[in-house]
């Protein structure tokens, strides 16, 4: 027996509804809708076959309520259900519960769950088309919200509808009337002063709503997939800049263009930028590239595939807000970015967490020189963060410190007044400002400047682990680890002192090499070493892997400043020979 034939339709629950609630003329009723969360997906993952049965139940659940309390139930299609019941709490959040023990049956995944929107009546109120349409509307409000999953309808939800909608439109209209620009914000050498580099930044000034910030536009776009119309525009915006600049013989520094996983899955984003560059007269060394950091562990594949593609046509690209999400070396390996851009969100934390986060930039830092892989701030204001960087060997930033983002006019004056380098010195400084330097390896890699191929000479040659160590309080976290070195949950302690205590109980460390390694592997040696100015230290141990004993050498490196304020060191260990 089909749905339809045991629970009002669409049209006869409208009717049999308005009915209902005109002759009783009282408050204290409601109109709920009732979805399954992901239904579709549920259909795919379970079959056709079980979809229908779970409809088939909730169904003849409702029909049993309607029946037993004199209420009233409809089904629209597809998984939409409706009541009219009393305004009861108890009464909802029991449908709710047996709608969910429906789906239990089969499935326990907890992206499968029912939502409910409500329409609460009052003496006056619309007809029950709009009221059943609302009560969907509070529901879509908590999709995807797995804490909340019945909500209530309220005029501000229509508000927020109405302003999303003229939004939309004027967004539009401002694409059609050329109302978004972009102003550039100026990368610079933050010892010299000089300019590498700018950024192109999205910038909406409408008629009627005056200046709108990015913070508000831009996820617009992004949640209604226009996000790609506003960026291509930009993209050909600042091409025609950089050519005007190259046709009048002004100073041209590279502008860099934010490029979203949304472009990237939307258009080629490549041969469109390669086609730019022609049409505008370029070269690829003009118009650099930035990538959120987030694209890659949204969408890892295709990024890097377009990765590839631009490397081939000769654009650099940065990893954008490097450290706002989930990096790791592996996807740093993968990725194949030229430049880091490090977030400096890193510090903005309450004075209990600053710490932690300022050793968190050093990590980082640290870890590009290793790489040579060239670093840049973003988001320096204060002097403060200057000094830090400085003390880090991290030279160049960006922020409002140095100048905030501006028009095109004001950039060109600035160029004029300003003294600007050419943007291979970000690679030449970072590299001769390191003080961390890595061994050569048996088989030299020439003019290789990509992280992909500094990362394999890190972890591909003979590395079978990198971790960093804070000398004060011994935490120790594991960054990469070669399988063989795994041992009884060796790899998940976290305590250096009770690492080291686990190696030597379990006989991995030669008998002959344990007096030393005893000595010279403690948290108070190191301390002693690192705290009194040295920045790098090797020991040799014979350590057991395959079923022998191999010679390895164990690396501690420090940055500039090592103290007991700034006490992380990286630590390798490497293959010496089999």
């Amino acid at each position: 027996m089909g749905i339809t034939n045991v629970l009002y339709n669409r049209s006869e629950f409208l009717e049999k509804a308005q009915e209902f609630l005109d002759a009783r003329k009282s408050s204290g009723w409601c109109i709920i809708s009732i979805d399954i969360e992901r239904f579709k997906l549920f259909n795919n993952w379970y079959g056709q076959e079980a979809g229908d049965i779970l409809l088939q139940n909730i169904s003849q659940y409702l029909l049993r309520v309607q029946q037993m309390k004199g209420y009233l139930a409809g089904y629209f299609g597809g998984d939409h259900f409706f009541m009219c019941i009393p305004d009861d709490e108890q009464l909802i959040n029991l449908i709710y519960k047996t709608i969910r023990g429906y789906i239990g049956i089969h499935s326990q995944n907890e992206g499968f769950l029912p939502i409910i929107g409500i329409y609460p009546i009052t003496e006056k109120y619309p007809d029950t088309a709009t009221m059943c349409n609302n009560a969907q509307l509070a529901a879509s409000e908590i999709k995807g919200n797995f804490n909340k999953r019945i909500c209530y309808f309220t005029n501000e939800i229509i508000d927020q509808l109405e302003k999303e909608q003229q939004m939309l439109h004027d967004v539009k209209v401002g694409l059609e009337n050329k109302e978004f620009t972009f102003y550039l914000q100026p990368k610079c050498n933050s010892i010299t002063g000089a300019i590498v580099s700018m950024e192109a930044l999205s910038r909406w000034i409408s008629p009627s709503r005056g200046f709108v910030s990015p913070g508000e536009f831009i996820p617009f776009l992004e949640n209604n997939g226009m996000v790609t119309a506003l960026d291509t525009y930009i993209w050909d915006a600042v091409c025609q800049t950089l050519a005007y600049w190259k046709k009048e013989h002004l100073y041209v520094v590279p502008i860099s263009i934010n490029v979203s996983v949304a472009d990237i899955e939307t258009i080629n984003v490549p041969e469109f930028l390669q086609d730019l560059i022609i049409k505008y007269g370029l070269t690829p060394e003009m118009l650099l590239v930035e990538i959120t950091e987030t694209a890659f562990s949204e969408n890892n594949i295709i990024v890097r595939e377009t990765i590839d593609q631009l490397h081939q046509y000769g654009f650099c690209i940065l990893m954008d807000d490097f450290g706002s999400g989930y990096s790791s070396l592996n996807m740093l390996k993968d990725a194949n970015v030229d430049i880091l851009k490090l977030d400096m969100k890193f510090i903005e934390m309450n004075p209990r967490n600053r710490q932690k986060g300022i050793q968190i930039i050093d990590s980082v830092v640290n870890m590009a020189h290793k790489l040579e892989l060239p670093i840049i701030a973003e988001g320096v204001e204060t002097p403060e963060q200057i000094e830090m960087l400085h003390s880090m060997n991290c030279v160049y930033a960006q922020g409002y410190f140095f100048f905030k983002p501006m028009p095109v006019a004001d950039a060109e004056d600035l160029l004029i007044n300003v003294p600007h380098e050419h943007y291979n010195h970000v690679h030449k400084a970072v590299s001769a400002d390191t003080t961390v330097t890595e061994p050569k390896s048996s088989v030299e890699l020439l003019h290789e400047t990509t992280v992909t191929h500094s990362i394999f000479k890190i972890l591909a040659e003979n590395f079978l682990l990198l971790a960093r160590l804070n000398l004060s309080n011994a935490e120790y976290e594991i960054l990469k680890r070669d399988y063989r070195l795994h041992c009884k949950g060796l790899e998940l302690e976290h305590n250096f002192e009770l690492y080291n205590r686990c190696i030597l109980n379990e006989n991995l460390i030669h008998p002959d090499d344990v007096a030393l390694y005893r000595s010279r592997i403690t948290l108070s040696a190191l301390q002693d070493i690192f705290f009194g100015g040295c920045k790098q230290l090797a020991y040799q141990f014979r350590r057991y892997l395959d079923n022998d004993y191999i010679s390895t050498t164990t690396e501690f490196l420090a940055g500039n400043k090592c103290d007991a304020q700034n006490p992380w060191v990286i630590v390798i260990i490497r293959e010496k020979s089999v």
